[in-house]
């Protein structure tokens, strides 16, 4: 009688056992005759390609005062434009991996040789573009290429970023702080509009002068520019900064000649700018919170969205279908973002309909793409009912971490 209730009960326990679900990520399940097991990771995958793992140390090693020394080295962000426009490692090129043949050419245009080192990077270590840069890279003929697979999480947390000009300009028009790194007399001539000035080599000497002229926030966002990508200046300030405790620095690196072929005002310090009013920041409907940034939905408001949600809000997620099945929110739909590069009908088709739909990934990158491409490239006419969460998400530990 003992060993038949012994059996019993471990049988019961096997059953009740099939039933723990994840309330947002669906681990390692069984799957579906005929489907493949879960693959190998990005990480195995590069290896297996037989390509260089990279860390922080040698990444910045390579970088040096930031400067872009395209016959040493080339660093390659792969992710998409808008996330590289947002804060990049310094000196970094974009080669987004999905739009691989469009932007290849700089490559050739800045005259870089086969054999010159390339440094690819992207979302962190759950990111595939890296891997595919790495691959389409190596089938042009280069053969000196190595993966930061840590990538913009691993620096952004370790160190300042560059920005692109319509990064730069979107946060001029918001009053983020911007310091001009050239000498007084530059700086007196024509800055960026509102701009402080900050010399470096007198605020690496002596900082103490220029306290009282940075936020008192050590989170405050400051972009430091000068004279273009041949100038060090910002970096050296920059710098100086991030060691003094400010988290947030960000250097244009097109500094004031960019801004100015721009068509962008150079003014001198005290006159004043005409600030156009033409672009309206767009009313988000009563369901959603917005983010800071076009399209963007708010971090902690998406939370209050992962387990459960109203029947107006569809959450759509935009990788792989392999990487849905091993990990993704609970009712989430899968409609990966490639499928929009093979035809805009792949993807407008399945979209529901009169609901707002919220495309999340893993870093932001993808999710982003999906939506800009939807209203770049397919003119998806009702733009008002979607937006994206920039974000790095985690899946592994069976509760959904919006980072």
């Amino acid at each position: 009688m003992f060993i038949k209730s012994l059996k019993r009960l471990t049988i019961l326990a096997s059953i009740l056992s099939l039933f723990i679900l994840a309330s947002c990520a669906q681990k390692t399940q069984v799957k579906p005759e005929g489907e493949k097991a879960k693959g190998p990771s990005v990480m195995e995958q590069v290896k297996a390609a037989g390509f260089e793992i990279v860390d922080y140390d040698y990444v910045k090693a390579k970088v040096g005062n930031g400067l872009r020394k395209f016959n040493q080295v080339v660093i390659i962000d792969a992710r998409p434009e808008r996330k590289y426009d947002s804060g990049h490692i310094p000196s970094a090129i974009n080669i987004p991996d999905t739009k691989f043949d469009k932007f290849y050419p700089q490559l050739e245009e800045l005259k870089v040789t086969k054999d010159t080192e390339l440094v690819v990077y992207c979302g962190g270590f759950n990111c595939i573009k890296s891997y595919n840069d790495a691959k389409y890279l190596r089938d042009k003929g280069f053969k000196n290429i190595k993966v930061y697979l840590a990538g913009d999480p691993d620096w952004s947390q370790k160190n300042f970023m560059e920005i692109s000009f319509d990064y730069a300009k979107s946060l001029l028009s918001k009053g983020v702080l911007f310091v001009d790194a050239r000498p007084d007399r530059v700086y007196k001539k024509g800055t960026i509009p509102g701009a402080i000035n900050i010399p470096d080599t007198k605020f690496v000497k002596d900082p103490a002068p220029y306290m009282s002229m940075l936020p008192a926030d050590k989170n405050a966002q400051i972009v430091v520019f000068c004279g273009g990508y041949a100038c060090v200046k910002s970096h050296i300030v920059a710098e100086k900064l991030y060691e003094m405790g400010y988290k947030n620095v960000l250097v244009y690196a097109g500094g004031e000649p960019e801004w100015k072929e721009n068509g962008q005002p150079i003014l001198k310090p005290g006159e004043k700018a005409q600030v156009s009013s033409s672009e309206k920041t767009a009313s988000a409907p009563s369901a959603i919170k917005l983010g800071a940034d076009e399209g963007t939905v708010d971090k902690e408001f998406f939370k209050t969205l992962i387990d459960e949600r109203p029947d107006n809000i569809v959450i759509v997620d935009v990788r792989s279908p392999s990487e849905f099945a091993t990990g993704h929110v609970k009712g989430a739909i899968n409609i990966p973002v490639d499928d929009m590069y093979k035809d805009c009908n792949n993807v407008t088709s399945k979209l529901p309909k009169d609901k707002y739909v919220i495309f999340m990934c893993a870093s932001g990158g993808r999710a982003g793409e999906m939506y800009f491409g939807l209203k770049e490239d397919c003119k998806y006419p009702e733009m008002n009912r979607l937006f994206f969460l920039d974000a790095h998400v985690d899946y592994s530990s069976g509760k959904c971490e919006i980072k």
